[in-house]
């Protein structure tokens, strides 16, 4: 029996999160083996190439179905808000190339060990979306917000770090500051992904 073509949305989404994870996997391994840098970072862009390829059939799919298993607008700010996360991954890894950061702030390891926890979450959180099981979703909800908190807690100590130390030179405090910051942001759009699927859940149980 062939599936209904509607049912492909959460194939996709599931390979989107994939993708998002597999590009927090190679980032983590970047910043714990900080050598050659630029092979590591086209490596990263080339994931984030597969997650846009993977919004476009999302797109494409929304536009040619005419019955899909969540609203619309759910469907297309689910996957924009994944498509964030690794953007913002690729982002960041391009940044400390371009800014010939020498050897990154060992709490950038533990940001990045955060956001391969975050995106293993989510794989479980979009698997939920075939189910619509509430409890599920509500359980990885709370362990991704936790995380996000503690994202949240070890940006303030590098940024705070950062800005007091009587050693800092300007310009190197600017560009790190601003990778902090997207980095940040990545565990924020974590948690957005984890509020989006709780709030599609309950509308749709």
């Amino acid at each position: 029996m062939l599936k209904s073509n509607k049912y492909i949305f959460f194939d996709l989404f599931e390979q989107q999160i994939a993708t998002v994870h597999k590009g927090t996997h190679l980032f983590y391994e970047m910043i714990g083996n900080y050598q050659d840098v630029e092979a590591k970072v086209k490596a990263i862009k080339a994931v984030e190439k597969e997650g846009d390829e993977i919004v476009r059939r999302i797109m494409n799919e929304l536009n040619s179905t005419f019955i899909t298993p969540l609203e619309r607008e759910d469907i297309h700010q689910l996957a924009h808000t994944m498509d964030s996360m690794i953007d913002y991954i690729d982002g960041v890894a391009d940044r400390m190339y371009l800014y010939q950061v020498r050897q990154p702030d060992p709490r950038v390891l533990a940001q990045a060990n955060i956001l391969v926890k975050c995106s293993a979450k989510l794989i479980e959180l979009i698997r939920t979306l075939r189910k619509l099981d509430h409890q599920v979703v509500a359980k990885i909800a709370v362990e991704i917000k936790d995380l996000e908190h503690e994202s949240d807690s070890n940006y303030r100590k590098m940024v705070s770090d950062l800005l007091n130390s009587p050693d800092a030179n300007p310009i190197e405090a600017i560009k790190l500051k601003e990778i902090y910051d997207k980095l940040e942001d990545c565990a924020d759009f974590a948690e957005d992904v984890s509020n989006l699927v709780e709030g599609i859940v309950l509308k749709n149980a």
